[in-house]
Formats: structure tokens, sequence, C-alpha cells
């Protein structure tokens, strides 16, 4: 995928609500990809979208050396590319942030869309502040130098139950966080796009004054099922 490919499809699922990419999901027999039990960071943070970057971080097994970090600076630095969403696995480790807001601002200044994490945030405030979205567990003020280490990265990771693949598509808002298979990409965006046009045309009748059931029969004439 060329790197307009890749950020055409990040501006597509960066207009479609994660409900209507859920529903597309149901009504495609996928399987279910909604993040549960993780919170966004700014409740007003704008709708983000973007192709997994995968992290996996544990417990560190031997004392940190005063020298090599956790190192997904690194991996921002070297590895993301523009229209990328870091997604960093902790294990729900929750006494510890897997970063903060320099972490935050380099990848944003790289083209990277927002980050997803089962593990805490801190400099939150600060993130909220320059507009980077970022759906955690929670929030830490200790860094993770001391406790944590990246065993992985572009491999997949499970996050809250859903299985995540480097490259699959995430969309998250003030709702919640939905995962897109990276083949379904282009499938379940026709069959959300179609929903959410729907739905439009549903507000409209609605608002001409008209019944819900009506109004969703017009609608489903106006634009298919």
């Amino acid at each position: 995928m060329t790197a307009e490919e890749r950020m055409m499809w990040v501006e597509r699922y960066s207009a479609l609500p994660t409900g209507n990419v859920a529903d597309a999901m149901d009504g495609l027999g996928l399987k279910r990809g909604s993040v549960l039990g993780l919170h966004p960071i700014d409740p007003s943070q704008k709708r983000a979208a973007g192709f997994a970057r995968t992290i996996l971080q544990k417990r560190r097994s031997t004392p940190w050396d005063g020298v090599n970090l956790a190192k997904h600076g690194k991996v921002i630095d070297d590895k993301t590319e523009p229209g990328d969403l870091l997604v960093i696995s902790m294990g729900g480790i929750m006494d510890v942030s897997t970063g903060g807001d320099l972490l935050a601002l380099r990848a944003q200044l790289r083209g990277v869309q927002g980050e997803l994490t089962d593990g805490c945030l801190r400099d939150t405030d600060d993130i909220a502040a320059f507009g980077f979205p970022a759906y955690s567990a929670g929030t830490a003020p200790n860094k993770s130098a001391y406790d944590i280490e990246t065993v992985g990265v572009d491999v997949p990771v499970t996050l809250c139950g859903v299985l995540i693949f480097p490259g699959d598509m995430v969309v998250m808002d003030r709702t919640g966080v939905v995962v897109v298979p990276s083949g379904k990409i282009a499938e379940v965006y026709e069959s959300a796009s179609r929903i959410a046009k729907r739905e439009e045309r549903v507000a409209v009748h609605l608002r001409e004054g008209k019944m819900l059931t009506e109004s969703r029969k017009l609608a489903a004439a106006e634009v298919g099922q």
C-alpha cells in the first residue's frame, strides 16, 4: 500500500463513528473488534484512525541498568510512518506509565494519529493540549524505565481481549475503540459508510416529524440496506 493509499484510508475512517464501524463488522459476520474498558485521556478529543503499529511491553526480568530505556521512543523515531496509530500492550500493568507528553509529541510530529494502550499514560493534560488522541486504562506519574521493557515490535498483541495485528485499522472516538482486520478494511468501510449515510437520512426524516419506523424504511429505500 502506498503512502497516499494509507492516508486515504486514515481520512476515510476518521470520518466514521465507531458505532457505524462496529455495526458494519456485525453485519458482515466478523468477530467483534471493540476494545472495551479503556478511556480517552480527554473526553473532547477528536476522532482518530490509523494503522496499528504494535509494541509489546512487560515487567523487566532484570533491574534497569540506567542506560537502556523501554525502547518505544526508538520505535517512534525509527519505525513509525504517517498514518500509524501506536498500540502498546502492557498486560494491564497500572503502577507506571508507558509514556508521556514528549513521546506523544514526537509521535504526533512523525504523523502518528494517536495512541492506544491497556496501561497508563502521564502528562495527559499536556497531551490533550496539543491534540494527540489517546486511550488508556488510566494514568500514573511514574515513568516506565525502571520497571518496563519492550519485548516485541510489530507483533500481534492483545488488548482487553481483542487480538490486534500490525496494520489493522484502529478507530477511536468518544464512544470507544474498534479494530478492523487489515484484510477487511475496504469491505468494512463500504458497509460502515453506507450505514452512516442511512442514519443521516433517518435523522432528516425524524426532524420532518416522521415516526422512527417510517424514517428507517424511507432511508433504506434511499440509501440501500
